[in-house]
C-alpha cells in the first residue's frame, strides 16, 4: 500500500476528531465519513485511493497439507508448529454489560454467552505464515508495513508481531483451518471488558504508552504482541486497546443492537461492512475503548488491521 493511500488514511482520521463521525464507512479505517465528509474530498483523489488499494488477491495452492508434529507438554500444534497452551483463554458463560449509555450505534444493554475460547494474542506473522506454508491459506495483501518495514511479513525480526492486510475471509479461513471462527462482536467485547463494564481493557484509568499502542497515526506501527501487559483485559488478553484493529464475524448494523437477541448474538444476517474492534496504532483513545465498533469493507486490507481466533464450547 502506498503512502499516498496511508496518508489518505491519516486525513480521514483527522475528520473524525472535529466531526464526531462513527465508523461504518467503506473507504477509511478509522472513523465513518459522512457524505458531506467525502463532498470535501476532490473526486479524483477517492479515484486515486480505490485504484492504489485495489490489489489482486493471491490464491490458496490447491492443496492445504499441515505438517504432523508432536508437541511437548504445556504446547499445541496449529499449522504444523507448536505453541503455547496458554496462547488460549477460557472466557466463562454468564451475562455482561455490552455498549455504552447514550451510544448511537451502541446502547447499552445485557448480553448472555456460552463460553468460548479466544486467542491470547493477535494472530501472528509466525503463525500466519505456518499457514501459508501448509498450503492453507493466502499470503498478507503485502509484505510491508505502514512505517516502511519491507519485508514485515517473513521477516523473523517481526515473527511476533501482528500478521496485517489479511482481509476478513483470508482470516476467517486462517481461523476455520484450526476448527475455530472469528470472534462475534459480542464474544470480542466481553473478552475484552468482562462483566463490569469497564471502559478500556485495564479499567478507567486514561490510556497511555504503557498500556497500549495508539495515538500514533504519523510515525506509528505495530509492536510485538502482548508487549504492554499492563493494558491487559480482565481474563488475560493482550492488545485488545490499540496496536491493530481486530476482524470479528458480525456484518455491522447501525441499529442491530436495537433488536440483538440477548443469548450469543451472531450479528445481521448481511450487511455491507464487517465489523472490527479494539482500535490500531493510529487511532485515538475514543476508537480503542471496549464498546467502540469500527467497520471495514470484508475485502479490504489494512496496515493497522489484524485479528485473533475463538473456538465455542
Amino acid at each position: 500500500m502506498t503512502k499516498k493511500c496511508e496518508f489518505l488514511f491519516i486525513l480521514f482520521s483527522f475528520f473524525s476528531v472535529f466531526t464526531g463521525c462513527k465508523e461504518k464507512c467503506q473507504n477509511c479505517p478509522d472513523c465513518a465519513i459522512e457524505e458531506d465528509i467525502y463532498d470535501a474530498v476532490s473526486e479524483e483523489v477517492i479515484e486515486d485511493f480505490q485504484d492504489e488499494r485495489d490489489i489482486q488477491f493471491e490464491e490458496v495452492p490447491g492443496e492445504c497439507n499441515i505438517p504432523q508434529v508432536v508437541c511437548d507438554s504445556g504446547l499445541h500444534a496449529e499449522y504444523g508448529i507448536c505453541v503455547p497452551d496458554s496462547d488460549v483463554i477460557t472466557i466463562p458463560s454468564g451475562t455482561f454489560t455490552m455498549g455504552t449509555s447514550g451510544g448511537e450505534d451502541n446502547p447499552l444493554h445485557e448480553v448472555t454467552l456460552s463460553s468460548f475460547e479466544i486467542d491470547r494474542f493477535e494472530i501472528t506473522n509466525r503463525k500466519y505464515r505456518a499457514c501459508v506454508e501448509a498450503g492453507c491459506c493466502s499470503a498478507p495483501q503485502y509484505d510491508g508495513s505502514y512505517t516502511g518495514r519491507e519485508p514485515y511479513y517473513g521477516n523473523p525480526e517481526y515473527d511476533d508481531y501482528p500478521v496485517i492486510f489479511v482481509n476478513w475471509n483470508q482470516a476467517m479461513e486462517y481461523c476455520s483451518g484450526l476448527g475455530k471462527a472469528l470472534p462475534t462482536e459480542a464474544q470480542w467485547e466481553k473478552a475484552a471488558r468482562g462483566e463490569d463494564g469497564r471502559t478500556y481493557p485495564w479499567g478507567e484509568s486514561s490510556p497511555t504508552s504503557t498500556n497500549a499502542n495508539f495515538n500514533s497515526p504519523i510515525d506509528g506501527d505495530t509492536d510485538r504482541v502482548g508487549s504492554r501487559p499492563a493494558g491487559d483485559s480482565p481474563y488475560g488478553l493482550s492488545d485488545m486497546a490499540g496496536n491493530v484493529w481486530e476482524w470479528v464475524k458480525d456484518w455491522y448494523s447501525k441499529d442491530y443492537y436495537l433488536n440483538s437477541p440477548a443469548n450469543d448474538p451472531e450479528g445481521p444476517e448481511n450487511g455491507v461492512a464487517k465489523v472490527a474492534r479494539g482500535g490500531g496504532f493510529g487511532s485515538h483513545s475514543q476508537e480503542i475503548r471496549t464498546y467502540y465498533r469500527g467497520s471495514f469493507h470484508p475485502e479490504e486490507a489494512f496496515s493497522n488491521l489484524g485479528f485473533r481466533c475463538v473456538k465455542n464450547q
